[in-house]
């Protein structure tokens, strides 16, 4: 698996790009619920508030359409709320600034930022995602992929290329996929330090692939408008029915594209699907 389109050739003439956390990985309640959020309630000292922002960070990021968003956007609208209660954070508008601005929303342009700026708001917003890295590490032994996926990725590695398409660390990413062998499924990853998913997919475009004959996977609506910004196809890996979008991927999905039959039609059940599944 390589983390740079210098080291990756097209070898087939369909290419299948798929998220990791939620969609391969049974990480993104975890991560959120005993990570993202209990971590910025500590480090902006938000305990007199946990309750309130441990059920809006849970639907924002788990169970509405926002779902999949990069975790600094999760803090922009976690702030918002607050904001809408009449609680007002410290730095919250030069927090919301950076990530309305940033070119890529990552650790190391975060980085870049505090030492650019001298931002308060922003250092503690470091503080906060690097305390969230260091303890994901700690949990990456508890991580697992869904039911079928290694089987799933095995069979669709055989036929077409296959990109990892991600908002999580690069390293953490590379770290889980080799845990668990699926990196020989892979031939190429993604991660937040190179910038969007749209953009992401738009780089496999320029390796000469044509449009219909690509697939982005995942489980939220970003995923879905990653695709449709580049003219690809969309499989949604429904939250709470993993095991069965699998199975469809593999059974319905994956022929209608090899054979020419994905048609709008269907593409608009599919994001119904999804859409039936996340709120807002």
């Amino acid at each position: 698996m390589s983390s740079a389109l210098s080291d990756f050739s097209r070898k087939r003439d369909f290419l299948v790009c798929l998220d990791s956390d939620g969609c391969v990985m049974d990480t993104v309640r975890i991560k959120h619920c005993t990570v993202f959020c209990p971590e910025l309630i500590r480090v902006f000292g938000l305990e007199s508030h946990a309750a309130f922002l441990s059920a809006a960070w849970e639907e924002i990021n788990l169970n509405s359409i926002t779902r999949g968003i990069s975790r600094f956007e999760s803090v922009v609208l976690i702030f918002d709320r607050l904001k809408n209660r009449g609680i007002d954070v410290p730095g919250s508008e030069e927090i919301s600034a950076w990530v309305s601005t940033a070119s890529e929303l990552s650790t190391a342009s975060l980085q870049q930022e505090v030492l650019r700026s001298g931002s308060l708001a922003l250092r503690k917003l470091q503080e906060w995602n690097n305390a969230c890295n260091r303890r994901i590490q700690t949990l990456e032994p508890t991580f697992r992929p869904f039911p079928g996926v290694e089987d799933s990725l095995r069979q669709l590695h055989a036929i077409a290329d296959v990109a990892v398409v991600s908002a999580a660390n690069e390293s953490a990413i590379e770290s889980e996929w080799t845990r668990y062998g699926l990196a020989k499924h892979a031939d190429v990853i993604f991660g937040q330090e190179v910038g969007s998913k749209a953009n992401s997919i738009a780089s496999m475009l320029a390796c000469g692939y044509e449009s219909r004959k690509v697939l982005m996977v995942g489980d939220a609506m970003g995923d879905a408008q990653a695709a449709a910004a580049n003219g690809v196809s969309f499989v949604p890996i429904l939250p709470g029915r993993e095991a069965e979008s699998w199975r469809r991927l593999q059974e319905e999905a994956l022929p209608k594209l090899l054979h020419g039959t994905f048609n709008p039609d269907y593409q608009a059940t599919l994001l119904a699907q999804l859409r039936s599944v996340l709120h807002g």
